[in-house]
């Protein structure tokens, strides 16, 4: 029998104070468009490891008090599949500096090298043995009512990432020292850290390839 979901104003209270007790949590978010300052924030799928999936639809430029208050603690890191964005929409469209935060798909870029597939739907397929169904990606995320077809497939985009995050550290721990003596982990680490400096450059116009997200800041 297939899941029924539905959306929320903000996180409930009880599952906020849930959601802080955990070390992680998965995060997406879905979109107007892909263009920052024009787009905004539609909705915010939310999983913990016991799948405990919340679906928050804000208001922008209003932040959620509750979803604020969780993309913001200190303790608990949010992960993300491709976080370079969604971290970028949820600071310019709703006004929330995410920390701490991880991306999975750096991850993947840095230790599946023998592939060019990096998509979440890749990585589930791999890693979880599961493949997800990508039909409501390119859907009308703006609209009153969201189908339920397009929250199941909000919802399956945060349902299994934390799967994912745990399998590509193992993988990264697994690859170990690198040809210049840096160990994959560290690597990692120093990566994971640059992504807060890249969005500031993005969001205040710096991102000048690639639709406005890639910067020649640092081209020779």
């Amino acid at each position: 029998m297939l899941h029924k979901y539905s959306v929320v104003s903000d996180i409930p209270d009880d599952l906020l104070a849930n959601y802080l007790k955990q070390p992680e949590i998965a995060v997406d978010t879905e979109l107007q468009g892909l263009k920052l300052n024009r787009d905004q924030v539609c909705l915010v799928q939310l999983c913990d490891r016991n799948q405990q999936v919340c679906l928050v639809r804000p208001n922008p430029p209003e932040a959620p008090p509750n979803l604020k208050k969780l993309l913001t603690a200190p303790n608990t890191v949010k992960v993300f599949h491709y976080a370079l964005s969604d971290v970028a929409f949820l600071k310019v469209s709703l006004g929330i500096d995410v920390a701490p935060f991880r991306c999975t798909k750096v991850m993947s870029k840095l230790v599946r090298t023998y592939t060019e597939g990096h998509s979440l739907k890749s990585l589930v397929q791999e890693i979880v043995g599961v493949e997800l169904d990508k039909t409501s990606q390119t859907t009308n995320w703006g609209k009153g009512d969201l189908s339920a077809d397009q929250l199941r497939y909000a919802a399956n985009d945060v349902i299994h990432l934390l799967e994912v995050y745990d399998g590509l550290k193992e993988m990264i721990k697994e690859r170990g020292e690198l040809a210049s003596g840096l160990k994959l982990d560290d690597l990692n680490i120093q990566c994971q850290a640059m992504l807060p400096t890249l969005m500031n450059l993005l969001i205040s116009g710096y991102g000048d390839q690639d639709n406005g997200w890639e910067t020649s800041v640092f081209d020779h």
